[in-house]
C-alpha cells in the first residue's frame, strides 16, 4: 500500500518500513496483548548486532520463525551447542527450512568477542556451501553483541521467563520453547536439531492454515478440558458430542480430527508436569458413558516424550460411522494427562464419491494381538462380501496398524522391525510395510508430517507404524479393480520378510512382539 515515507510510493501489496518498500506481511504485526510466557504474543524489540540494530516489527513477515541460541561457557550443554563441529554446522545450514532466522548471543563477559568468533566460524562453513545454499542465509544469521544478561525489552523478558539456552518466536509471533538438542542414541549434543524446531513450527502453521482453508463445520469434542490420565479411572474421558443432523451429515464427503494435547502452562519436560513417556492414546466412539462400550476407534496417537503435540488427521473413511448425526459419546483414552482441545471437522471437498458404509474386518484396537509364529493360524479368517454391480462400485481398504514390543526377540519386533501386512481381495494383493522401522532417523525425518521435534527421549528412531509425538495416519488401498460382481473374498496375513514370522527369542528382554489392528472395508457411492 502507498506510504508517504517511501519515494517513490510503495506499490500495492507492499508496505514502507524505514524508508524501504517491503512485501506486506502474511499476517500483520500483532498489537497484543503481549506477554513473555510460552505461546504468548511477543512485543516489539530491538537488538544490537554486529551488523547494526535489528528490529522485530521492521523485519516482520508473518512467515518467518526466529530461533535464539545463547552461550554460557560454564555449562557443558550450552558450550556444546555453541561450539559444534563444522560438519554439524553444515547440517544445520543445509537442513533448516528457508524461513528461519538464527540469532546468537552470549551470557559471558566476553559476549562481543564470543559472537564475533561465532560469526567467523559460521562464515567459514558458509563459504564451503554452494552459492545457492549460502544465498539462503543472507540476512538470516544475526550476532547480538550485547551481553545476553543485558538484553532488554520483550526478548530480555522472555529470556528471563524461560531461562533456557535456546528460545524462539514462531511465525504467529508467539514465544516458544526449544526442546532437547541431543542425539538420544549417542548422547551427542546436536545443534543441527535447531532446524527441526523451525520445521515443527512450520508444520503447526500449515495445520492452522489448512483448518482455516477447509471452511469446515467444526464440532467440539474437548475445549481446553483436562484429561486426568493414569491407568485407573482417569484413563478414559467420555464426552457428549453434538453432531449435525443426518441430513446435513449426508452433504459431507470428508472428515478429519484436530487434536491438541497441551502441557501445564505450555511448559515442556517432566519437571514442569509434561508427561515423560510415549504412550498409545485413542479417540473412541462409545455406546454410552461406560468406557467399556468405547470400542470403535476413530483415531490413534502416540504421545511425545515431554512435549505438546498438535495433529490434523484425515479419517474420511470412517464418516459412515457418524452418518446418523445427533448426540454421540466420544472418549479420549490414554495414560498421559493433558489439557485437551479436539474437534471433528466436516466438509465437502467436491469429491465425485462419498463413503456410505464402513465394514469392520479384523482387529480390536483396545487389545493387542501377539505377533508370533501362530499369528496366521486361523485367527484372521477370510471374510466374504457382496458387490451388486462391480462397474458402479468403489471400495477402499482402511487400516490403522501399529507394532509394539522390543528387546525380547532378536528382530526387535514389533516396534523396531518391518512387520508387513498382506491383504488379498480375490486375486489382488496389497501390502502395508514399515520400512523406516529400526532406522536411526526414521521419525526424525517426519517432523514435517507432524512428529514433535526435539523430545526428551528416543524420538528420532523409526518405528513400526508410528512415531512418538505423532498421529497414526490411516493407510488406505483402493481395491475396486480387484472386485467382481457378486461374492468377493478378502484375506489377511501378518508377515516378516514376506513370510510367516518365526521369532528368535532374546533372553535379555521380555516385551514380546504385539500388534494393534483396526481394519475396515469402506464402500463409496457417487454423489
Amino acid at each position: 500500500m502507498p506510504d508517504g515515507d517511501c519515494h517513490p510510493a510503495c506499490a500495492e501489496g507492499e508496505t514502507c518500513v524505514d524508508g524501504t518498500c517491503k512485501p506486506e506481511p502474511k499476517d500483520p504485526f500483532s498489537e497484543g496483548p503481549y506477554g513473555s510466557g510460552v505461546k504468548e504474543i511477543a512485543a516489539d524489540f530491538t537488538v544490537e548486532t554486529l551488523d547494526g540494530p535489528w528490529n522485530l516489527r521492521a523485519n516482520w513477515t508473518g512467515e518467518d520463525n526466529l530461533v535464539f541460541l545463547f552461550l554460557q561457557a560454564a555449562n557443558t550443554y550450552s558450550k556444546g551447542l555453541w561450539n559444534p563441529s563444522d560438519a554439524d554446522v553444515r547440517k544445520l545450514l543445509v537442513s533448516s527450512p528457508p524461513n528461519v532466522h538464527y540469532f546468537f548471543a552470549s551470557y559471558d563477559a566476553s559476549a562481543e568477542s564470543d559472537v564475533a568468533a561465532k560469526k567467523a566460524k559460521m562464515d567459514a562453513v558458509l563459504a564451503a556451501l554452494t552459492e545457492e545454499q549460502a544465498q539462503q542465509w543472507v540476512g538470516r544469521l544475526h550476532y547480538i553483541k550485547t551481553r545476553a544478561s543485558n538484553v532488554d525489552g520483550s526478548l530480555g523478558a522472555a529470556m528471563t521467563e524461560q531461562r533456557a539456552f535456546a528460545i524462539a518466536v514462531d511465525s504467529r509471533q508467539r514465544w516458544r520453547e526449544v526442546g532437547l538438542l541431543q542425539n538420544p542414541g549417542t548422547g551427542a549434543i546436536a545443534v543441527q536439531f535447531l532446524g527441526k524446531e523451525a520445521e515443527g513450527f512450520n508444520y503447526e502453521r500449515r495445520v492452522e492454515d489448512q483448518r482455516d482453508a477447509l471452511q469446515a463445520r467444526q464440532v467440539p469434542i474437548f475445549a481446553n478440558q483436562r484429561h486426568e490420565g493414569g491407568w485407573g479411572d482417569g484413563y478414559y474421558s467420555v464426552k457428549s458430542v453434538q453432531l449435525p443432523s443426518a441430513e446435513e451429515m449426508a452433504g459431507y464427503d470428508s472428515m478429519a480430527i484436530w487434536m491438541y494435547t497441551a502441557c501445564p502452562g505450555h511448559q515442556q519436560g517432566k519437571d514442569a508436569g509434561c508427561n515423560e513417556w510415549d504412550y498409545l492414546a485413542h479417540l473412541f466412539l462409545c455406546e454410552n458413558d461406560d468406557p467399556d462400550t468405547c470400542t470403535v476407534e476413530l483415531a490413534r496417537y502416540v504421545t511425545s516424550y515431554g512435549r505438546e503435540g498438535e495433529w490434523l488427521t484425515d479419517v474420511s473413511g470412517l464418516l459412515p460411522l457418524l452418518a446418523e448425526g445427533g448426540t454421540k459419546k466420544i472418549a479420549y483414552a490414554g495414560a498421559n494427562g493433558y489439557d485437551m482441545d479436539a474437534r471433528i471437522l466436516l466438509w465437502n471437498a467436491g469429491k465425485p464419491m462419498r463413503p456410505t458404509r464402513a465394514v469392520p474386518l479384523w482387529g480390536a484396537p483396545r487389545a493387542a494381538e501377539p505377533f508370533g509364529s501362530d499369528f496366521n493360524d486361523g485367527r484372521h479368517a477370510p471374510i466374504t462380501f457382496t458387490v451388486d454391480d462391480r462397474s458402479a462400485a468403489h471400495v477402499e481398504l482402511y487400516t490403522v496398524i501399529t507394532g509394539h514390543g522390543f528387546g525380547a526377540v532378536k528382530e526387535n519386533c514389533a516396534e523396531f522391525c518391518n512387520h508387513q501386512h498382506e491383504f488379498t481381495v480375490n486375486t489382488g494383493r496389497h501390502m502395508k510395510e514399515h520400512k523406516i522401522a529400526g532406522s536411526a532417523l526414521g521419525c526424525h525425518d517426519q517432523v514435517s508430517d507432524g512428529v514433535v521435534p526435539n523430545q526428551f527421549g528416543t524420538w528420532p528412531y523409526g518405528r513400526g507404524g508410528w512415531c512418538p509425538g505423532l498421529d497414526v495416519k490411516p493407510w488406505t488401498a483402493d481395491v475396486t479393480a480387484d472386485l467382481v460382481s457378486g461374492e468377493n473374498t478378502i484375506s489377511y496375513r501378518g508377515l516378516f520378510k514376506n513370510a510367516d514370522y518365526v521369532p528368535v527369542l532374546d533372553p535379555r528382554g521380555d516385551y514380546m512382539p504385539e500388534l494393534r489392528l483396526a481394519t475396515w472395508l469402506v464402500f463409496y457411492e457417487a454423489k
